[in-house]
Formats: C-alpha cells, sequence, structure tokens
C-alpha cells in the first residue's frame, strides 16, 4: 500500500527496519531549548514568519548527505536559517555578523579569571 502514495524521500524512513528503539529518556541541551523556543516564536500566531511545514520543507530538501549528518535539532535551526534568508527577514552577511558577535562575548565571559 506504500507504493500507493508515490516514491518516499529519504528522510521517510517510516516502516523501515532499524532495529530496537533505545527507550531511554536524553535531556535537552540548552542550545536545543532555545532553537525550540525560536521555532515557537516565529511560527506563533502573532508573527507567523516561518511556519512548521515550511521548517520540515527546508530539512527534508537538504539533500541525504546533509540530512543524515545533522542532528533533529540542528536540522531544525538549520531549515529556520535557510527559509528566513530565504524570505529576506535576514541576510547571510547579518547573520554571520551576529554569529561572530557573538562569539566574541562568549570568549569574553568564559576566559580564565
Amino acid at each position: 500500500m506504500a507504493q500507493d502514495k508515490g516514491p518516499r524521500g529519504y528522510h521517510d524512513v517510516g516502516g523501515d527496519m532499524a532495529g530496537d528503539i533505545p527507550m531511554v529518556e536524553l535531556p535537552w541541551l540548552h542550545w536545543e531549548k532555545q532553537v525550540e523556543a525560536i521555532r515557537g516564536l516565529l511560527g506563533d500566531g502573532t508573527r507567523r514568519i516561518v511556519s512548521l511545514d515550511e521548517v520540515r520543507r527546508g530539512f527534508e530538501s537538504f539533500g541525504i548527505d546533509k540530512y543524515n549528518q545533522l542532528s533533529f535539532y540542528r536540522r531544525r535551526l538549520e531549515a529556520m536559517t535557510d527559509i528566513l534568508v530565504e524570505k529576506g527577514v535576514i541576510t547571510r552577511e547579518e547573520l554571520n555578523a551576529a554569529i561572530a558577535a557573538g562569539r566574541g562575548r562568549w570568549r569574553e565571559t568564559s576566559g580564565p579569571k
């Protein structure tokens, strides 16, 4: 019956044999919580800048190598970034400048005391 829906994408692994599922609760890393919070803010009822469907479309179009290389939250982050650039909300240059500034602040606060 799966053939009735057309070809599957590399991201669609439902029904594939993959072994046992580890039943371990993994704690969220701080940056993962931030990614999820940003996604919620970008797609909330007021802003509607980036929808969950757009994020899904974004990471489903990465290509198999990039998709398999990135973790779940890294995929979401990369997809949101791509969509924001695509929509003209931010440029890659602005993003790179903000990342550099953030890294500079991090070095200043985490250096030897």
